[in-house]
């Protein structure tokens, strides 16, 4: 079954809690919390205490992705509080410390790709992770347009993770949404992360309700 993330980014912030407990009730997999330096992307987002503060208030599954210049920095101070960290290769210049920092402290690595950046950037680090995110829109803001051409990107990296024998999740995020979501995972996406297709919907519960509906058309 392909799980469903929502990514608190499209969330009140003055009202979290509530925020989460609605996702929770709706039945989402785990929270996607995204931080940004202002320098990766051209946008700052959720402090490091996020984390912990999402770890009090829900049971359910935290992922962090780091858009940050410098993964490695965050990684130790945020690692108690999250099950999955999700760091940009092209922001890391050796991605093999940055993974075993991450598996040294119980946490499941994720590596990240921009919608420009190739796949074979990761060849020789596939089997070193749990997944791979493939941003489907430019990282930094929410509600930005789904990039069509990412559909062929994710099934290239499923045929490569299907021939290797990789046991390698692939998480998707950006501009997913009930059109978008039976695309992606026609393609081999595993994981589906959404925000403004949940939280800007209205009724959270049918929103998360028709994701998963969409998700369902899985070879």
């Amino acid at each position: 079954m392909v799980e469903i993330g929502v990514s608190i980014l499209s969330a009140n912030y003055g009202y979290l809690k509530d925020e989460v407990k609605k996702v929770e009730r709706a039945g989402v997999d785990f929270i996607h919390i995204d931080m940004m330096d202002g320098h990766f992307v051209p946008n700052l987002s959720m402090g490091i205490g996020i984390a912990k503060y999402i770890k009090e208030i829900t049971n359910l599954p935290t992922e962090v992705h780091l858009m940050v210049e410098n993964p490695n920095m965050f990684i130790p101070i945020l690692a108690d509080d999250v099950d999955m960290i999700s760091f940009h290769i092209e922001a890391c210049r050796f991605p093999f410390r940055t993974i075993n920092l991450i598996r040294e402290r119980e946490s499941k690595p994720i590596v990240a790709l921009n919608p420009s950046t190739p796949i074979d950037s990761i060849e020789y680090i596939l089997d070193e992770v749990y997944g791979v995110l493939v941003m489907t829109v430019e990282p930094g803001f929410s509600g930005q347009k789904f990039i069509p051409q990412m559909v062929r990107k994710i099934d290239s990296l499923k045929r490569i993770i299907n021939r290797e024998g990789h046991d390698t999740k692939i998480f998707v995020d950006g501009g997913i949404n009930p059109e978008t979501a039976p695309k992606v995972v026609e393609a081999g996406a595993d994981v589906l992360i959404s925000s403004s297709a949940i939280y800007n919907h209205g009724n959270i519960e049918e929103a998360v309700r028709r994701l998963r509906e969409a998700a369902k058309f899985k070879k």
